[in-house]
């Protein structure tokens, strides 16, 4: 009897010990050449000095939304792209050819879409292929999108406009799709640190937007060239996605994202390899998902397709703040800001927590609906004009955009406190992919809005 329980004992003894070897090694592989292994053979948490990884989180955050944001930003580029170019056009009124009227729909459905489809497919499939391939093969694939798109500023593509606006279009659904890919397995990661790194995520993505309606102002108001002002932009954004290459390459050297990335903010390397029930998980965070759905597809419905419509006071006719800047400021910039400084605040006082009342604030933010419908949006055909004064749509702007940011960040951030820490990457890309149905099913919403007006 001892004996045979001695050989059993050994025996579960040697299987127990060849599973850690089986997942020590993974975990080796994963980093092998790249960084220190000594964090495996450690309880004790590394330091993140100097805050570097909190920093890149930021820098991660805003390169995720670069696409969209530099892309939109640059219309008056667009416009010169697609102007009408016929020699024998000699009237003094400027009509909008068929590629400048549509284009911004285009590009719309162009991000819209493959950006859906890649984060459902990076939620369902996206564990077979390692996050640091995933992410570092996107950034590769936006940084050439993104420098052929840079290049085309100075090639005259008026004889070929057709072929232009061709190549245009498959290079943003293919920068697009690598930039899904990017959201989905960059909030798995921040999903294994502490609150404050998925909040600098976060945080990040609006601010990309500040920085690109800032360029976008700043080249109004020194009367920039589109060609020169959108060679700008695209600059700015190849170097900021060429340095997020270079920095996330770099994270693996240090022990701090090391020491999170495998262990999970401390758990055992075990739990990487545990099955994961993506039934289990939706049951646990279905009522953020709902929420994150709600943030995005009520902001969506009126932004940018009815606030851009909305024109200043009619006594600031003829003036440049009327003319030039009233739309770039209060429309892009405001909103913007307002949207940053919300998720700024939520990731001080996370509150509410309560899923439910998280999700009831969500749905109240339809309110700004009707309210932002009722401002000095022209044309217009049914609603009246209730809130005509500039101060009035800026204070409905500004709080719009400021529970779209705090909700958002919330949401992200609660989600994943509420799943076992190998979910928790999972959960994130399922929160993710909500956001991003929320944004088609609001953007839809919106091409009947305008209508309504």
């Amino acid at each position: 009897m001892d004996a045979t329980g001695s050989i059993n004992t050994e025996a579960l003894d040697s299987i127990e010990n060849e599973d850690e070897v089986i997942d020590d090694s993974e975990e080796r592989e994963l980093v092998t050449d790249s960084c220190s292994t000594k964090v495996l053979d450690t309880t004790e948490e590394p330091r993140d000095r100097y805050c570097i990884v909190y920093i890149l989180f930021y820098l991660f955050g805003v390169t995720s939304l670069v696409p969209w944001n530099f892309l939109i930003t640059a219309n008056d580029y667009w416009m010169y792209k697609f102007r009408d170019v016929t020699p024998n056009n000699l009237t003094m009124v400027v009509r909008k050819t068929q590629f400048q009227a549509e284009f911004t729909s285009y590009l719309n459905v162009a991000t819209a879409i493959p950006n859906l489809i890649f984060l459902v497919l990076n939620s369902l499939y996206g564990h077979l292929v390692s996050t640091k391939s995933r992410l570092q093969g996107s950034l590769i694939v936006v940084t050439i999108c993104f420098l052929i798109t840079t290049a085309m500023v100075q090639v005259n593509t008026d004889e070929w406009q057709n072929g232009f606006f061709i190549v245009t279009i498959v290079s943003v659904v293919i920068m697009t799709a690598a930039s899904a890919v990017f959201i989905g397995g960059l909030v798995g990661i921040a999903s294994r640190f502490s609150k404050e790194y998925m909040a600098a995520v976060v945080s990040g993505q609006s601010l990309g937007g500040i920085i690109a309606a800032v360029a976008q102002i700043i080249s109004l108001a020194f009367k920039i060239s589109p060609l020169h002002s959108a060679l700008i932009y695209f600059i700015i954004a190849d170097l900021m996605v060429i340095t997020s290459l270079i920095s996330y390459v770099m994270l693996y050297r240090i022990d701090f994202f090391t020491y999170h990335i495998l262990r999970g903010c401390g758990g055992i390397a075990s739990n990487r390899h545990r099955t994961v029930s993506m039934t289990a998980i939706i049951k646990k965070i279905w009522v953020y998902a709902f929420s994150i759905f709600a943030v995005f597809g009520i902001s969506m419905a009126v932004y940018p397709a009815v606030t851009v419509l909305v024109e200043s006071h009619p006594i600031t006719s003829g003036t440049d703040w009327n003319n030039i800047f009233f739309v770039p400021v209060v429309n892009y910039l405001i909103f913007n800001c307002g949207d940053y400084s919300g998720r700024l605040v939520a990731g001080f006082l996370l509150r509410p927590n309560n899923q439910w009342i998280i999700a009831g604030a969500s749905v109240l933010r339809i309110i700004g609906v009707p309210m932002l419908m009722l401002c000095n949006a022209q044309p217009r055909k049914h609603l009246p004009v209730v809130f005509l004064w500039d101060w009035e749509y800026i204070i409905i702007m500004i709080v719009f955009a400021f529970t779209n940011g705090y909700l958002t960040n919330i949401v992200m951030v609660n989600s994943t406190r509420v799943v076992e820490l190998h979910e928790r990457e999972k959960a994130s890309s399922l929160i993710a992919t909500m956001l991003s149905v929320g944004l088609v099913a609001g953007a839809a919403v919106g091409m009947l809005l305008v209508r309504l007006l």
